[in-house]
């Protein structure tokens, strides 16, 4: 007779004299003879010569559905480790190891003892100790050793960090990963391997939750009846882009470096992140044992219908008015750069300004926002002023930013006729900043001028100088737009990092947003790895990249800001510009670097002096 798998006998006290009948009953209720009569099947298929490997097998005779996405982010060759979340038992091991042997058969997977009962899946494994102390410590090391073997012959090794199931947290009020061990990390950065997170969908039951609450070394007798669950259920497994040592080095520590594999891989949950082509692993009644699906979309309402682009004037129209505009319009010229920047007012330039208009629509839209008008102007145009990107050479508009003069405009106006006043109420702090500021808005470069090295720049010059023409300018606030290009969740991540490293200490919270962005958010125990996995912009524009299918990083205005020393005060999303998350960023010129102080105003420019008391 062959041997069981797992014989409830060998687990309880005295098993050998309690009665066959009663074992038997218990191990239906355990999901032991379900276990036993699966591993029975796969091994007299593997001694008869089955062509399919034993993970193909195990979620077959289990049977273990699931879908997979990202299969083609797993290099076919050389050192590569993938990370999971860990949200069942056993079933994942063996989805897990399904999912790497389409792509490679050189896998070791890292397992507990409980999955090392697995008779078919010992070729393939490398054992730890989760539950021991000194001895499986021991005993861990030289594990340790042999994972590290193993990634310098370039092979592949499958890994979940956190090292046994996930359990329920009071702190988060829901089932979470443990905490994922660091060694892993290290043995990472040893070997410059390629990592490539996966995150299986789902969790355990509630009776295996609380068992795990009261007595967590005590819930290995449970794992074989989390299989019989798992078993009714249909798992989705996501892969994600894979993730370089270059990447990897920007961490400085190996618990950076574990919560940012952590972060990486946890994201690939949300809804909202784009996973691409689903594909069903269904029994191996079908042949070949896959098939290719189209992608599961969320429900997307139709998107606006927008106005046809209105018609601009002849470049030689547009280039009358420049040349007749007054000398002290030109802002900011320089002989080796055909782009010039000019400061124009809106009653001065009616051909420049429908330009504008034509442009600044036409560049949103491309980016999934804009008004949805022909032309985008708006009130706010007639009492700014707008600095235009001129290219003198092919005589066009490149790109423009538009300005206001905070303390004449409210003076005027009062302070209804700032731009942002229709999205935020202003508290007595912001207001007090008020007569020193500049409100920016609007910029824009042109698709042409978007991959023209130099053309942020020079606008950034043209600010600068017209800066100069008003020292007594200290702040420069405004919004700047993440545009619903970007996916939901590298959104949400954005809006995490600024709120958690990048606020004003003394204005946060007194711009109160309309309609601030309630829907954007990240589970609890992914937050609290920001502060360590995304210490910084580069960082996140790693993580952003990695999210986007067309591997776009964050937003080019948004990092200029926060490398001049900007800060964000709130933030508000605007429905009547295609959802854009509006950040408001307030820019202390005193805390600008020396550098780009220098760069940007000249190197005899002056601070503008602290205000007096």
């Amino acid at each position: 007779m062959r041997p069981k798998m797992v014989d409830l006998g060998d687990y309880i006290p005295g098993g050998k004299y309690v009665p066959s009948w009663l074992l038997n009953l218990g191990e239906r209720y355990l999901g032991f003879h379900a276990l036993n009569k699966a591993h029975a099947r796969i091994e007299e298929d593997m001694e008869a010569g089955s062509g399919e490997n034993f993970f193909r097998l195990a979620c077959h005779y289990l049977p273990l559905h699931y879908s997979l996405t990202g299969l083609e982010n797993v290099p076919k060759v050389g050192p590569c480790v993938i990370v999971s979340n860990h949200p069942h038992g056993m079933s994942d091991g063996l989805m897990f190891g399904d999912v790497a042997m389409m792509v490679r058969d050189d896998i070791r997977i890292i397992v507990n003892e409980f999955l090392d009962c697995v008779r078919g899946m010992r070729p393939y494994e490398i054992k730890v100790d989760v539950y021991g102390g000194e001895e499986a410590t021991r005993a861990n090391l030289a594990s340790m050793r042999e994972i590290l073997r193993w990634l310098k012959d370039g092979h592949c090794i499958l890994v979940f960090p956190s090292g046994s199931a996930a359990t329920y947290s009071r702190r988060d009020r829901r089932v979470v990963d443990d905490p994922w061990q660091t060694n892993i990390a290290s043995l990472i950065r040893k070997t410059s391997a390629t990592v490539v997170p996966m995150h299986i969908s789902g969790h355990t039951g509630i009776l295996f939750q609380l068992v795990s609450l009261m007595a967590k070394g005590k819930r290995a007798g449970l794992l074989p009846r989390e299989i019989k669950r798992d078993c009714r259920m249909r798992h989705t497994i996501h892969l994600g882009k894979p993730i370089s040592p270059s990447e990897m080095r920007l961490l400085g520590s190996d618990e950076a470096l574990s919560d940012y594999l952590r972060l990486r891989t946890m994201l690939l949950r949300y809804p909202g992140t784009p996973h691409g082509s689903v594909m069903e692993i269904p029994p191996l009644e079908q042949p070949g044992g896959r098939r290719e699906v189209p992608a599961e979309e969320a429900a997307v309402t139709a998107p606006p219908k927008h106005a046809p682009i209105d018609e601009g004037a002849h470049a030689e129209a547009l280039e009358a008015e420049i040349r007749a505009l007054p000398e002290e319009c030109l802002i900011y010229r320089s002989e080796a750069n055909p782009l010039c920047i000019y400061a124009i007012e809106a009653h001065h330039s009616p051909l420049l300004m429908k330009e504008l208009g034509i442009q600044r629509e036409r560049t949103f839209r491309a980016v999934g926002e804009g008004t949805g008008t022909g032309c985008d102007l708006d009130r706010f145009d007639d009492t700014y002023t707008q600095l235009i990107m001129w290219d003198m050479k092919s005589r066009r508009l490149a790109g423009a930013y538009r300005i206001g003069r905070v303390d004449k405009i409210i003076e005027k106006h009062g302070i209804e006729g700032l731009y942002n006043a229709d999205f935020f109420r202003f508290g007595s702090r912001m207001r007090s900043i008020f007569p020193q500021s500049l409100e920016m808005g609007r910029a824009f470069i042109t698709p042409e001028y978007q991959r023209l090295a130099g053309s942020l720049d020079t606008l950034w010059m043209g600010i600068g100088h017209f800066i100069n023409r008003y020292p007594n300018y200290r702040y420069l606030f405004g919004t700047v737009s993440i545009s619903c290009a970007y996916c939901e969740t590298s959104r949400a991540l954005m809006l995490a990092c600024l709120q958690q490293h990048y606020m004003d200490e003394q204005l946060a919270g007194d711009a109160v947003a309309l309609t601030p962005p309630t829907d954007l958010t990240l589970y609890s125990e992914d937050r609290r790895l920001i502060e360590s996995a995304v210490p910084d912009l580069q960082v996140l524009n790693t993580v952003v990249a990695g999210l986007e299918p067309d591997g776009k990083g964050i937003p080019v205005l948004l990092r200029q800001y926060i490398r001049l020393g900007g800060r964000m005060v709130s933030f508000n999303i605007d429905a009547g510009f295609g959802n854009t998350l509006d950040c408001l960023v307030v820019t202390d010129l005193q805390n600008t670097p020396e550098r780009l102080f220098r760069r940007y105003r000249g190197v005899h420019a002056a601070r503008p002096e602290e205000e007096k008391a």
